[in-house]
Formats: structure tokens, sequence, C-alpha cells
């Protein structure tokens, strides 16, 4: 195994296979389910729920086209902040985004199973409202986590000519399926009966956005920003990627959530869109194929349903252990996840996040549900990326950006405003859990500088501080808002003012606490050498 020192990650993925990386990492268990759970939420106004999940996944892109080309290290979603705030903030970007990388793969798997268990009962059974995995199932899940982390093992160059292969079969399904639907039976009525078009409101839409799976589905562009170290050319691959996964996608999931929506049978809607029956939820756009006749395609889903989400949960092990490797090297996590394998990999970040892959395969909540919490995770990891772009500006002026955010300031701003409505919107019951998240974290951080005789490390509580009172806004407007929990003690858009009135002054904050300049270019040149 040699060190990082010696060999370092190898750029070995072509911008085709970096773009490919993204679809297949959006592309995943999302398209399978959340049509249904955004509909469920709010009726046929899902479609403005993908409207809104892909401006907004644009704009968070628009932020990370610019700054990760400037250092396309591995981790970037960690080392980002790490450079431009210190460690503090660039512990809690990578630990929080590590939490919801770590939980993908077994959510990946389970979808997996949930559809497989069509045609293997005893795949999965049903508790308390919830499908839950049997013993069987558990085992089957099991070998699919360590068959993942053997092709990453094998190599980024096979894992990336895997994602290519998959990639095809990912892209070409999504879309024939909706099309296949709406010319044999589509009803154009479901589009205003039912409750109407927006039967919750644009508080049912916003609530989709962040909890029906649609932000979960998008944030899969990630991906491709955690492997900006091994990426040929990264100033051209990566916002070329970035726009390309973000473009493709979004107009794939809103044909789906249309043809969802034209096409399911009207007897699944009898107790209006909340309550879609339950017959559809293993599967719902292979059960109504299999409804209107269409076998060939019914059993084109069930394979996609293994390939797709299959497919996603292979590269996020992967994604997840260059993160584990980013964090070493901030100093937040052991010195051992810095190894790399003889074929240039992670490989210590594989073998462990899938140990924990495994502990997670215990009795899950609903997939919905889940997802919720790891969207909220995922997106708080992300504030600190127009807070990054903005002390980018002043602390290296005249680094070499192939890429460049017009209107830098507003834009960062409102992608900093967006950011923290998404969280807003995952409600007090996923938001409360993240304050947890964050404590065990910030024990684990200790431990391990301790372990590692990295005590006296700096922290740069100071450059942090701004994160305080930030999670003071959310904490507190969730607990007093309207989504998710909360208790409802302030009117709907007081709530949006308050929560985009805050961000403003935090975001003016913490682009005044960035590190000096000297400083965060000592930190970007040191990692640019490793």
């Amino acid at each position: 195994m040699a060190s990082v020192a010696e060999t370092g990650l190898r750029r070995q993925i072509s911008p085709l296979a970096l773009f490919f990386t993204g679809i297949t990492s959006v592309v995943g268990s999302g398209w399978l389910f959340a049509s249904m759970h955004a509909a469920q939420m709010a009726g046929p106004a899902a479609i403005l729920a993908w409207v809104i999940g892909g401006a907004i996944s644009f704009i968070i892109a628009l932020v990370y086209a610019e700054t990760v080309p400037i250092a396309p290290v591995a981790g970037s979603i960690a080392r980002i902040p790490f450079f431009t705030h210190g460690s503090m903030n660039g512990f809690l970007g990578g630990w929080l985004c590590l939490v919801a990388y770590m939980a993908t793969a077994p959510i990946e798997v389970m979808a997996v199973l949930d559809y497989a268990s069509n045609y293997f009962p005893e795949l999965s059974t049903n508790v308390h409202g919830n499908r839950v995995l049997t013993t069987e199932g558990i085992v089957v899940a099991a070998l699919m986590l360590v068959l993942f982390a053997f092709i990453n093992l094998k190599g980024v160059q096979w894992l990336a000519n895997s994602n290519t292969t998959i990639t095809f079969w990912k892209l070409v399904i999504p879309f024939v399926a909706p099309i296949a639907l709406m010319l044999t039976a589509f009803d154009s009525s479901h589009f205003n009966d039912y409750g109407g078009f927006a039967p919750e409101g644009l508080s049912g839409v916003f609530a989709a956005v962040a909890g029906g799976g649609v932000i979960f589905s998008f944030l899969g562009f990630r991906a491709l920003l955690d492997m900006a170290g091994e990426v040929r050319n990264p100033q051209r691959a990566i916002p070329a990627a970035l726009f390309g996964t973000i473009g493709v996608c979004t107009v794939l999931y809103i044909l789906l959530q249309v043809a969802f929506i034209g096409s399911i049978p009207s007897d699944h809607l009898s107790d209006g869109w909340a309550g879609i029956t339950e017959n559809a939820a293993g599967g719902p756009f292979a059960a109504f194929a299999a409804l209107l006749g269409l076998k060939w395609l019914a059993l084109l889903l069930y394979a996609d349903a293994v390939i797709s989400p299959g497919g996603s949960g292979l590269a996020y092990t992967g994604v997840a252990a260059r993160l584990n490797f980013a964090m070493a090297k901030n100093g937040h996590l052991p010195r051992f996840f810095e190894s790399l394998s003889t074929t240039g990999v992670p490989v210590w970040g594989i073998v462990v996040n899938t140990g924990l892959g495994l502990l997670m395969l215990a009795p899950f909540p609903s997939w919905q549900a889940l997802v919720a919490f790891i969207s909220s995770a995922a997106v708080l990891s992300m504030v600190f990326g127009p807070v990054s772009l903005m002390a980018m500006r002043h602390q290296l002026p005249d680094a070499d950006r192939p890429f460049k955010v017009p209107f830098a300031k507003p834009v960062a701003a409102l992608c900093f405003i967006l950011v923290s409505w998404l969280i807003y919107w995952t409600g007090w019951d996923n938001n409360w859990k993240l304050l947890i998240v964050i404590g065990i974290g910030l024990i684990i951080m200790a431990a391990s500088r301790q372990a590692e005789g990295r005590s006296g490390d700096p922290l740069h509580l100071k450059n942090a501080a701004w994160i305080v009172p930030y999670l003071l806004l959310i904490g507190v407007t969730s607990y007093i808002g309207n989504f998710g929990g909360g208790i409802a003690l302030i009117p709907e858009w007081l709530d949006m003012l308050i929560i985009a009135a805050g961000s403003l002054i935090v975001f003016g904050i913490a682009v005044r606490q960035r590190l000096p300049d000297d400083e965060a270019r000592a930190l970007v040149e040191a990692a640019q050498k490793d």
C-alpha cells in the first residue's frame, strides 16, 4: 500500500467519464420513487418542485464550478471550506456530507431490494407500514455492498468504465418509460381534478423539494466534485460535467413527473394525491406498466430497478472514500485514511465505510423519511460553498478561473438563502437530528486529534464562529415554523422572510471571517503539491 506522499491520487478520469459519474449519481433510486412521493406531497404541482430543485441545484453548481477548479483535489466539499476558513469549517462541511454519503449506498441497495421483492417476496416484509429487509434480504444487501467495495478497490479507471456502461442504460430506460406510459394511457384531467393543480399550495411544493426526494435526487452532482483530484483537465471538465448533469437530469425528472401524474390509474386517486394506494408504493412505474399491459416495459423497469440504484450505490461507495481521504488530509480523521492502494484509491475509506454501511442494514424507516434526513445533512454541508466563493475572490484574486460566476456577490448571497430554505423545508423533525449528528462528529474529531497527536493544531474557531448563529437561526425557525413537525407559531411566508433576512446577515459575517489571504494561499498551494 503506497502513501499519498509517494504517489498521490491519479488523474485518470476523462471529462466524459466524469459526466457519466454525475449522471449515474443523480439517476438512482430517486427516479424510481421520488415522482410518487413528490406527488403525494404536492399533487400535480410536484412538476414545479422539480423545476425549483433543478434551478437551485444549478445555482449551487455555479458556485462550485468556479471554486473547485481553483484547487481540484479529492473531497472538495470538505477541503474548499478548509482552505478559506480553516479547520472547523472544513470539518463541518466534510462530516455532514460524509454522513449523507455513507448512508446513500445502503439506501440504494434497499431500493433495489424493494423492487426485487415483487419477484422475491422473501427479501422484505412489511412492519408497521414500512417495508424492511428480512434476514435473507440483509444477506443479499450485504453482498451487494461488498461487491461495490470490490469494484472500487480495483481502481478508479475500472470504476469509471463501469459507470460509463451503466450510465448508457440508466439514461435510456428513464426516458423510454415515461414516453411509453404517456403514449399508452394519459389522462390530462388528473392535473386539475382531485384537489386541483396544487392541492397543498406552495407549501406542499416546497416540502416536496426538500423531503419528497427531489433535492435528494439532484444532489448526486456532488459526486463529481469529490472526484476532482482524479480528473484530467479539471478546470474545463468540472464545469462542463456539472452543468451537463443538472441540465439532462432536470429534463428527465420533469418528464417522469408529468408521466406519473397523467398515467396513474384513476382508482389509485380515490383518496386524493396524499392517499395514493399502497400497491404502487413498491415500484410505481413498474406497477403502472403492468396494469396497462406493457409487460415488456415492466420487465425493463424491474431490471433498471437493480441497475439504476446499484450504479449510484457503486459510485457513492467510491465518492465517500474520497471524503475520508480529504478529512484525514485536513487533520480531522486518522492518517491511515490517507493511504492508497496499489491501484491508487483510498482503500481504508472504502473498507471502513462499507463496514458502517453493513451496520446500517438494520430496519430503516420509510425511504421517504430517511431521504428527508439525508437531504437535510447534505444540503447543510453545501452552505459553505457560497461563503467560500466570495472568500476566494479576496484570498486568491489572481488564480486561474476557467469559469467565473457572473455577478458573484448577489449569486452567492442568493445561493446561501436558497440552501437555507432547503434546510428549513425539511422541517424540525429532521433538523433537530442534525445537531446530534454534528455533536457526534465533534467527538470523533476530538478523539482523532488526540490519538494522532494533533490536538495542538489550530481549529480556527474564530473563523468558524458564524456557524453558531446560523444553526440557531435554522433551528429556532424550524421549531416555530410550518414544516415537518414545527409548531406553526409564525405565519407562512414570514418564516421564509426570517430565514432569508437572517441568512443575508450571517452570510456577510461569514465572508468577513475568512482566513488571512496569505494563510489561505499557503493551504491551497500545499494541497496542490500532494
